[in-house]
């Protein structure tokens, strides 16, 4: 355990064994924020699981804050044909932090493995200048590596854009409040991600609650809510135009005129 200590400790294995303390610390405190609180005992209140939520906020915040801006700062650049430094190198559709965090354990990695017999092999040079020269080596074949690992994890982190405003007009939500009316609402819609949650109102008397399928005609910017109607509002001939985004959004215009 003494050897092992004074390795990770020595010069220039102690350059990354810091930021790995860094990286450790944050997918830690990512670990703990996501199953931490489920853990917790209900007796201890609402107040115990806020003040623990905040408290993880916090670090995670300050940890991902001190990882992202120095080594997206260091890693980020403009190659001549207008690229990113990170994109050349395979970091493209990752999020920083798994980048950095792959770079910065294969560095250490590397380090760890041959500080010590180049150490003996290039015995006549300078300590300073072996120990300074395999540093940077041993970030640059990490970057190397780090950008080959992490290219097959691309398509876990592909974002999706969120349809916009006038794409939502004739699609269908569902009901998440208990009541829809004119001044109050909440509707879920599927996008083919994570899900939109939408603010909604019905200026007419309707029965929507939670379950219940809506069409969504239009957006109002003043109450900054989607006007919705119950689906079986519509016309049997209507309910077929929702099958296509086109047709359904002339129904939801036309539907809007006449309210």
């Amino acid at each position: 355990m003494t050897e092992f200590l004074d390795a990770i400790l020595a010069f220039p294995t102690v350059i990354f064994t810091i930021p790995l303390g860094v990286v450790v610390g944050y997918w830690l405190t990512v670990m703990v924020g996501a199953v931490g609180i489920d853990l917790l005992d209900g007796d201890l209140g609402d107040f115990a699981l806020g003040a623990k939520a905040g408290a993880a906020e916090a670090l995670e915040g300050g940890v991902k804050g001190a990882m992202e801006g120095g080594a997206k700062a260091a890693m980020e650049g403009h190659s001549e044909h207008g690229g990113s430094f990170l994109e050349v190198l395979g970091f493209g559709g990752v999020p920083v932090t798994v980048s950095v965090s792959f770079v910065v354990f294969l560095s250490w990695l590397l380090s760890l493995a041959f500080a010590h017999p180049a150490k003996e092999a290039l015995g006549a040079l300078p300590g300073a200048l072996v120990s300074g020269g395999l540093a940077a080596l041993c970030l640059a074949v990490g970057l190397v590596l780090a950008g080959l690992a992490v290219r097959p994890l691309r398509p876990m982190f592909a974002v999706q854009q969120a349809p916009r405003r006038s794409e939502l007009m004739g699609r269908v939500c569902v009901i998440s409040s208990g009541r829809v009316d004119g001044r109050f609402g909440h509707a879920t819609f599927e996008d083919g991600g994570a899900g939109l949650i939408l603010n909604v109102v019905c200026d007419k008397a309707n029965g929507l609650k939670r379950g219940e399928r809506a069409l969504i005609l239009g957006y109002d910017a003043v109450r900054d809510a989607y006007e919705v109607e119950p689906v079986d509002w519509l016309l049997p001939e209507e309910m077929e135009h929702l099958k296509d985004p086109l047709t359904a959004a002339t129904l939801a215009r036309d539907r809007a005129r006449t309210r």
